[in-house]
């Protein structure tokens, strides 16, 4: 009798979440899909929001800074240049979404160059192995290869998540008809 009951819990949950679930996973799939077949565009109006919202961000500090009673001074100031750095930030990447992406990329890189030279240093210093060393250097490398990459990298980032949505969408899709029939066959 619990079992029933458990069963027809099971059951009745599916039953009004199906619909949720089907939309989360078409959604997974058609973003992905438009993400693999259109990936600058879509980086550029993925930036495009970002920027809005840096405007919008940059807007509301300055006007806290302004109006803001209950601040003084120093974070009345810190708030209206901070305010002026992200919305002149936001403004750059809405005339350049692209290009702000590839500099993101561009950091991205720097920032493996760096850690492949502090692995390096730490395993010189004796925190380390050989495999340290070739860690360190791969690390590098693969910075200094997203540099000299930096459009393909990008857009490379955006295919790989498309491929990835659609790949969470189809699974998730697939789960959803197992459980369906599971239920089904529970039921019979």
């Amino acid at each position: 009798m619990a079992e029933s009951n458990s069963l027809d819990e099971m059951t009745g949950f599916f039953k009004q979440s199906r619909v949720l679930w089907a939309i989360r996973s078409i959604s997974a799939l058609i973003i992905g899909l438009i993400v693999l077949f259109w990936p600058q565009a879509t980086i550029s109006v993925l930036a495009t929001l970002l920027g809005i919202f840096f405007v919008i961000l940059g807007v509301i500090r300055i006007v806290q800074g302004l109006v803001d009673k209950d601040i003084t001074g120093g974070a009345k100031a810190a708030n209206i240049i901070i305010g002026g750095l992200v919305f002149a930030a936001g403004i750059i990447v809405i005339r350049n979404p692209f290009e702000t992406a590839v500099f993101v990329v561009l950091l991205v890189g720097v920032s493996l160059i760096f850690e492949g030279i502090a692995t390096l240093i730490d395993t010189a210093r004796g925190n380390g192995s050989g495999l340290s060393i070739v860690l360190g250097i791969l690390i590098a490398l693969a910075g200094v290869l997203v540099i000299l990459f930096a459009d393909g990298v990008t857009v490379a980032y955006a295919v790989f998540f498309g491929i990835t949505l659609i790949v969470v969408g189809i699974l998730d899709l697939i789960h959803l008809l197992t459980v369906s029939r599971t239920l089904k066959s529970a039921r019979a």
